[in-house]
């Protein structure tokens, strides 16, 4: 009985718009909220022009990804993309490198989330060590489980986090601006009156 091979058929499409969207404006905005002080702190006067050097970067390797997806729709990304560039040597190390990538985002941002949450909790608790790095722990935990759980059951958490931020900007922005608004209104009826 002759041998039938495997044929590829390219990537399923499982996930809609509303949550690739929010997936990538997680991966943006996580990184925005721990590296904007830190930015701040190295570059000083030059952060606006860092933060437009690093979207242009990010813009050209969004690019990047979406015309080599196209043109290789297989799993694998940038380690995919290597191997079809150069071979498989060269792609393992390139998959590595970015699991490693991966590996020290999703510590950096997790080791993060305790300091947001102090807010609520109402203590500097969450923010001391080693609580800080036990509930980071915890929250790649719940991330890891939730991702094993299924890939539409994720992207519905980033989804309702991406409207929950979304939400809280739009709200800041809201109170901002009525407070801006108040002092010229006194300010005004002062002088009529």
């Amino acid at each position: 009985m002759p041998l039938k091979r495997r044929q590829a058929g390219g990537l399923h499409r499982v996930l809609g718009t509303a949550a690739l969207f929010s997936t990538a404006y997680g991966n943006v905005g996580s990184s925005i909220y721990y590296a904007l002080g830190l930015v701040t702190v190295f570059a000083l006067g030059l952060t606006p022009l860092a933060f437009v050097i690093s979207g242009a970067i990010f813009f050209f390797t969004a690019v990047t990804y979406a015309e080599a997806t196209a043109r290789f729709p297989e799993a694998g990304g940038s380690s995919s993309f290597t191997r079809h560039a150069f071979n498989e040597a060269v792609s393992f190390f390139a998959g590595w490198a970015q699991m490693l990538n991966y590996t020290v985002t999703i510590a950096i941002s997790a080791i993060f989330v305790p300091h947001y949450l102090a807010i609520f909790a109402g203590g500097d608790t969450l923010r001391t060590h080693p609580v800080d790095i036990i509930g980071g722990g915890l929250v790649v935990v719940l991330l890891a489980a939730l991702n094993v759980v299924g890939v539409k059951e994720a992207a519905g958490l980033n989804i309702f986090l991406a409207l929950a931020d979304l939400a809280t900007q739009g709200l800041g922005r809201g109170a901002q601006s009525g407070a801006a608004q108040r002092p010229l209104a006194w300010r005004c009826s002062t002088l009529a009156g």
